[in-house]
């Protein structure tokens, strides 16, 4: 591994990173399909030492997808940030929404619930990539216009991508002022962007 490696965002389960940590710790309502003996420790009101078939418990989202996606011991359901009610909201006007209060990884969420909603992960990735693409055009004109000073306020309604997004605008719009004013000397890298060395003319002809 890399220092390169450690500044991309992990849309992907990572060991390593602390965002699919975050992530993947968000709890989502799940049934058990079967009965699981000794596991009942994760039932705070469970008088039983195993887990009775039909129980529904909230699971951290690391948990349910091992429990579903490979065993089939649970099923699971989408959490509060992806119901109807909050779905309808994001469809009338998205940019008034504050998405890090109803997750503050809402993209990394849905994209790992993909896989575990059955037929609703289809609905599910439509709805995100939609989603986007409404939050987008105010998060480039965010990040392009505002002062310094307004900087936080201006990204505490926006999630953990968005807000790498945000960033990424903001830097850009800093280097491009310097090079208009000639002061190149100062501009810096995006982290995001990856490195590519010169090539030389001999090289290119």
């Amino acid at each position: 591994m890399n220092s390169r490696t450690l500044h991309h965002p992990s849309y992907s389960p990572n060991y390593f990173s602390l965002d699919d940590i975050l992530a993947t710790n968000e709890k989502l309502p799940c049934k058990f399909d079967r009965a699981v003996i000794s596991m009942g420790f994760l039932d705070p009101s469970a008088r039983s030492k195993d887990l009775e078939k039909g129980l529904k418990l909230e699971l951290p989202l690391w948990m349910a997808s091992a429990l579903g996606s490979r065993r089939k011991i649970v099923s699971c359901s989408l959490p509060r940030a992806f119901n109807d009610r909050y779905k309808d909201i994001l469809r009338a006007d998205a940019s008034l929404v504050d998405l890090h209060a109803l997750s503050p990884y809402y993209y990394e969420l849905g994209r790992h619930l993909l896989p575990l909603v059955g037929a609703e992960g289809a609905t599910l990735g439509t709805h995100l990539i939609s989603t986007l693409k409404k939050r987008l055009r105010g998060i480039m004109d965010n990040s392009l216009n505002c002062q310094e000073a307004e900087t936080l306020s201006r990204k505490s309604h926006f999630d953990h991508l968005e807000r790498r997004l945000f960033q990424t605008g903001r830097s850009i719009y800093q280097d491009h002022q310097l090079w208009l004013q000639r002061r190149t000397h100062l501009l810096h890298t995006v982290p995001t962007a990856p490195q590519q060395g010169k090539r030389k003319i001999s090289e290119i002809s």
